[in-house]
């Protein structure tokens, strides 16, 4: 009896200790404590005016604008959710590993179903079905690679955090490295990028990445970022993108090396048929002159840093293709079309810099933010 009374108490105890070691065992993980410093990420498939910009010839009705829109919402829960699970994570690297404090509390990204390039920074886009040109498509990427381009045009967004009002004059700001271009603020975006994606993407899958041509056709500044960042520029927390950039002299050879070449001042007599026209359109304030190329486009020959053009990152050598959708035939058409639209829908540009097409999007300065 006792034997029995004293197994009856052994196998309780025992059970007891098991549901103890149970409720240990599956006891919820404390939520990670929520950061305050960091933006909240919306995604919007409404982008009207931006699709009529970058393809006037091919959404040439409302009802065409509204297919490409629902079909945007209907091909976008896989993406959402992929960065739903992953988005306090990618802003918190970002974060960590620029030392760039984010001053937007909120950032829209346009998702859209075609875009001319695989991202944009400003005003952010994101391309899910395919990179158009004309009558050319290319397919975008999915997976971790289209995961790494979102984590790109955030760490862009980030760094451009210094052209918010209040930082003009920043030192930061004022670096010849965060001049928009290919080989500088793009390879910075993507120093940035690539230290944020070897936390979360496996090492296979990003080595795959950065092997294909998609990468490197839409990463012009992928063998800069090789040779001269990788792993001269290690990012941590404790020494961020913005302690590497704050200690490199505006005259150091990393940034000679990096410098797009500018085409010289022509000499406006012996420019053939050519004729200069400096743009003073709306009050002066663009500032910029322009000079018809033999192929047709305009090309941009004078920036005044002091203009809003400048603001806009304009630059020498860009050529203008469109302006809200439409080819401009001269530079009196230019204007007008800048005009037109200055003080109201604002002015978007699609220019061609170093080969490559880019959207700029011009709004009178006071109002951008």
């Amino acid at each position: 009896m006792k034997n029995a009374i004293l197994f009856m108490m052994l196998f309780f105890l025992a059970v007891e200790v098991a549901a103890q070691n149970e409720a240990e065992t599956f006891l919820p993980l404390a939520p990670k404590p929520v950061r305050t410093d960091l933006p909240i990420v919306y995604f919007d498939a409404d982008n009207r005016l931006l699709m009529k910009a970058f393809y006037p010839e091919y959404y040439s009705s409302d009802y065409l604008i509204a297919r490409e829109i629902r079909w945007v919402n209907r091909n976008d829960s896989s993406f959402i959710a992929v960065w739903d699970s992953l988005k306090y994570d990618i802003l918190g690297l970002i974060t960590d590993y620029s030392g760039i404090a984010w001053q937007e509390n909120s950032i829209r990204i346009g998702l859209m179903k075609y875009l001319r390039t695989n991202l944009l920074y400003d005003p952010p886009c994101f391309p899910l079905e395919g990179i158009r040109r004309d009558n050319y498509i290319e397919a975008t990427p999915t997976g971790m690679h289209q995961l790494f381009d979102l984590i790109k045009l955030l760490a862009g967004r980030n760094l451009m955090q210094y052209e918010l009002p209040g930082n003009e004059n920043d030192p930061i700001s004022l670096h010849p490295l965060m001049e928009k271009s290919a080989f500088r603020f793009d390879v910075l975006a993507l120093t940035l990028a690539m230290a944020c994606a070897e936390q979360i993407i496996p090492p296979d899958s990003l080595e795959e990445i950065t092997r294909s041509a998609s990468w490197k056709r839409h990463n012009p500044g992928w063998e800069i970022y090789q040779n001269h960042f990788r792993f001269s520029w290690v990012l941590t927390p404790e020494e961020p993108l913005l302690f590497y950039l704050s200690r490199e002299p505006y005259d150091s050879p990393l940034v000679g090396l990096t410098r797009v070449p500018r085409p010289p001042r022509r000499n406006i007599a012996a420019q053939d048929s050519r004729k200069l026209i400096k743009m003073s359109a709306g009050g002066g304030r663009l500032g910029f002159s322009v000079a018809k190329t033999p192929t047709g486009l305009l090309e941009v020959i004078d920036v005044d840093s002091l203009g809003m053009a400048y603001a806009n990152g304009l630059m020498p050598g860009d050529l203008i293709k469109r302006v809200n959708g439409e080819i401009v035939r001269n530079a009196r058409d230019l204007m007008g079309k800048i005009l037109d639209k200055l003080d109201t829908e604002g002015i978007y540009m699609i220019i061609v810099r170093e080969g490559r097409e880019n959207g700029l999007l011009f709004i009178p300065y006071e109002e951008q933010y």
